[in-house]
């Protein structure tokens, strides 16, 4: 047992330490010798300051050995001369501070003090970068503006040219992660980055997360979403898409189908915006509609630009021709041509006119555009070909041009006659033209109606007013009969209807449809994104049927703004 009197000072160094204290050495200019009197300092407090068992030590092997044996490591050897005589002591002293044993500090301590002194400093400099790096603004959003020359009067509309000012700029990635730098003309956000080869499987499907498990992927997804009208919404987040497909009875490759399809469509784009070779605005329509229907925005990074031009096109053909939408080519084709148009270019306005910046123009171009619409209505409430309101009515140009009315009418601006014309075509022309069997015919002087036109007058019926009539219920009885083993077939223009007659319907009657045609319109894709059955004999076949298929597979979430189908939501 130690003795509590004993100086700790005089008991030796326990052999069990791991280290011990040296002697500190003075540091001079080089050249410089000590005085007698120094070295006698030095060595005396050298002395003082070694514990006892190193006064006295001894040195074997090149080692230093003191009380009890103990070894303390390589000896070193330390002068010191005083005054008063020649002699010389040698100190066996390892490297670094020698103290008095008692007063030396606990080497653990220090180095515990260093490292949270350490820590406390990384901490400090990373919370500073951080801050730094949130207070920098972000890079100004997609910038894309569009302009007139000359007045602003709707008299000169047909004078006036179009210029798109745009400003991106797109780092060099991989093809499968684009990275997008830019600034929109609205407020929604541009995303960074998005993988393209993303399982669409694995999204959440949650209520909760609104849609923003993959937000603004560049694939429809907005962050804004209080932009996006009510009845648009469902069609702008990854999980409310697939939620809403899979409660239709879709399947999962849909939405990559439709991605696809609109890749395919985006390579085909000629440099003036649009597409196809013959119809070009009709085709360039349907394209932008198959753009919005999947919510791809003039913001979107992957399809912003196609959805920018191809709606300039339109809104130049419009500007040219009196404010039709048309190749410019006279024909019966005019009367197609000019109701897509107009249905995309209001679908757009719908779209973008609360993002607090509307596109220039386009409410003056539609205004125009709606008008011709308006005016070419028969008095017996159909459309025949041309735009002068003369001529014998069509179910096929009429139901493009319902289509095209009810888009304007959901963009609230209120064109004139637009109420009144939709009246007339739902409630008296549409009747007027079914059969016994419940078909509706080509026109009225035809005597037997076609199951090709059915699904047509059932969708205008059902868009407006009239889905509670007795025509309508036996219109559906036929349909469903008549499609009991549906096949898309070679050319989609009938299939394009039904399929969205049926999924407004719901019941037995979209669910045995669905359950058939689905799986054999997505194996009918083409490798390359494009559908085209039985070779196609027209010049804009395959751009015509890819549109729309991808229009018949976004049934499941675009909810057509010519249609109510969403759960409180009021008929504007």
């Amino acid at each position: 047992m130690d003795d509590p009197n004993q100086d700790p000072a005089a008991q030796p160094a326990s052999s069990e330490s791991g280290s011990h204290p040296l002697a500190p050495r003075k540091l001079r200019p080089p050249g410089m010798e000590d005085t007698p009197i120094e070295q006698a300092q030095e060595f005396q407090d050298v002395q003082e300051a070694l514990p006892v068992a190193m006064v006295s030590p001894e040195v074997e092997d090149g080692h230093l050995h003191g009380y009890e044996g103990h070894d303390y490591g390589e000896a070193h050897e330390l002068h010191a001369e005083w005054e008063g005589g020649t002699g010389e002591r040698t100190f066996i002293v390892g490297e670094g501070e020698a103290v008095h044993a008692a007063d030396k500090p606990p080497a653990t301590k220090e180095k515990l003090s260093a490292v949270l002194t350490a820590v406390i400093v990384h901490l400090v400099i990373i919370i500073a970068l951080a801050s730094w790096y949130v207070a920098s603004p972000p890079p100004p959003p997609p910038q894309i503006s569009v302009s007139s020359l000359g007045n602003n009067t709707d008299a000169s509309l047909e004078n006036q040219t179009m210029k798109k000012m745009t400003q991106r700029s797109v780092s060099t990635v991989s093809a499968t992660q684009p990275v997008v730098a830019s600034s929109a003309f609205s407020n929604f956000s541009v995303p960074d980055t998005f993988d393209t080869n993303a399982n669409l499987t694995m999204v959440a499907m949650s209520d909760s997360d609104a849609g923003f498990g993959m937000s603004m992927s560049g694939f429809g997804d907005v962050s804004n979403m209080a932009a996006i009208p009510a009845g648009m919404r469902s069609r702008c987040s990854m999980s409310q898409r697939m939620k809403r497909l899979r409660e239709s009875g879709g399947e999962d490759r849909a939405e990559r189908a439709v991605r696809e399809g609109l890749e395919f469509l985006t390579k085909k784009q000629n440099k003036d915006g649009s597409f196809g070779e013959e119809y070009t605005a009709g085709m360039t329509g349907l394209a932008l509609l198959a753009y919005l229907g999947h919510c791809e925005t003039p913001e979107s990074p992957k399809f912003g630009d196609s959805v920018v031009n191809a709606a300039l096109f339109l809104m130049d053909r419009g500007l040219k021709n009196d404010g039709k939408i048309t190749n410019g080519k006279g024909g019966h084709h005019e009367a197609y041509e000019h109701a897509i148009g107009t249905y995309g270019l209001s679908e757009l306005y719908s779209m973008t006119k609360e993002s607090g910046k509307e596109i220039p123009r386009l409410e003056s171009v539609l205004k125009k555009a709606v008008g011709v619409i308006v005016d070419g209505q028969t008095k017996l409430g159909g459309w025949p070909y041309g735009f002068k309101g003369e001529g014998k009515e069509d179910m096929s140009v009429s139901g493009w041009q319902i289509q095209a009315l009810k888009a304007s009418y959901n963009t609230g601006r209120n064109f004139p006659g637009v109420e009144r014309a939709l009246d007339q075509a739902v409630g008296k022309y549409v009747p007027s033209i079914q059969d016994s069997e419940g078909a509706f015919k080509y026109n009225p002087d035809h005597a037997k109606g076609k199951p090709t036109l059915t699904g047509a007058a059932l969708l205008a019926m059902h868009m407006w007013k009239g889905k509670d009539s007795p025509a309508y219920a036996k219109g559906i009885k036929y349909l469903a009969e008549k499609y009991k083993n549906p096949s898309p077939g070679g050319d989609f223009y009938a299939p394009y209807y039904n399929t969205q007659a049926f999924f407004m319907h719901e019941g037995e009657e979209w669910t045995n449809y669905n359950k058939q045609f689905q799986p054999r319109l997505l194996d009918a894709q083409n490798s390359d994104g494009s559908w085209l059955r039985d070779g196609g004999t027209r010049k804009d076949s395959q751009i015509m049927n890819t549109a729309w298929a991808i229009l018949m597979l976004e049934v499941y979430y675009r909810y057509l703004p010519t249609t109510d189908k969403v759960s409180g939501l009021e008929k504007r």
